[in-house]
């Protein structure tokens, strides 16, 4: 049986980066296990609150395994930021906040090199019309600290996601609750985010979708994140599918844009 099932914003820290949570909802076979490799190109720019500009590039490479109702997934990404030397991005789609080092040089630079690994396991679960799963996922620390890339430290996170197919709309909400790691420095707490909003199958194997993110910042001195989201996916044939997205900052800590692509290939359903 094909069903629709969505995983935005699955983790933060996630197995996904950001376009996780502008990605179209994905479609799974339960019928047996598969496999997925997939690829992309993600860009933010905006402030973040601090008053100078950021931007940032990713090129994540992620693998997902599939079998009955377990789900397993590992990304690592390619990174390059420009921004102040003192400026650590965030290391998650929501949840984690821009962090200033003031032990670091003020000046603009560009560095680049790997990011952090992020793992992530789902578990979906049955009910009447109903699409559920949960899940929890870690970030390990392996981008460079002394790039700026990363804040060195292991995040977790556990979460759930909702769904329910209604004719070609299918109404969507999740939150995930992150346990981040405290860099020198800083003591980061527990945070709750979350995500809601509707997809809409437009013919075929192509979807679109819109909606809106939520989390609370892990520092009492940076404000909470809200942000809008939207994208279309495809199915291009041959287990190849490609999705566009895009998202709009409400809130100080949020980007003010971000965009993005995704490429990928399944085998095995």
């Amino acid at each position: 049986m094909r069903y629709a099932i969505v995983i935005a914003a699955l983790l933060a820290p996630s197995p996904l980066l950001a376009q996780d949570l502008e990605d179209a909802p994905a479609v799974r076979d339960r019928s047996g296990p598969g496999f997925e490799l997939s690829t992309g190109l993600d860009f933010e720019q905006g402030d973040y609150g601090t008053g100078s500009d950021i931007e940032k590039l990713s090129i994540p490479v992620t693998v997902r395994a599939s079998t009955g109702r377990v789900h397993a997934s590992a990304q690592l990404p390619w990174v390059r930021v420009t921004a102040p030397e003192n400026v650590i991005p965030p290391t998650g789609p929501l949840g984690l906040p821009i962090l200033v080092d003031p032990s670091r040089p003020a000046g603009v630079t560009t560095r680049e090199g790997l990011g952090d690994l992020r793992l992530g396991l789902a578990y979906d679960l049955s009910g009447r019309g109903v699409i559920a799963s949960v899940r929890s996922g870690v970030k390990l620390p392996t981008a460079s600290t002394s790039e700026g890339l990363g804040t060195g430290e292991t995040d977790y996170s556990v979460g759930a996601d909702l769904a329910k197919q209604i004719g070609p709309v299918t109404p969507f909400v999740g939150v995930t609750y992150t346990m981040p790691g405290d860099p020198e420095g800083f003591e980061l707490r527990n945070s709750v985010s979350g995500h809601a909003g509707a997809s809409l199958r437009l013919g075929g194997a192509t979807t679109a979708h819109v909606g809106y993110g939520y989390a609370e910042s892990s520092l009492d001195t940076v404000e909470d994140e809200q942000r809008v989201f939207g994208g279309v996916n495809t199915a291009v044939g041959g287990g190849v599918s490609l999705g566009l997205y895009g998202s709009g900052g409400l809130s100080e800590s949020a980007p003010d844009l971000g965009a993005g692509v995704t490429l990928g290939l399944s085998f095995g359903r």
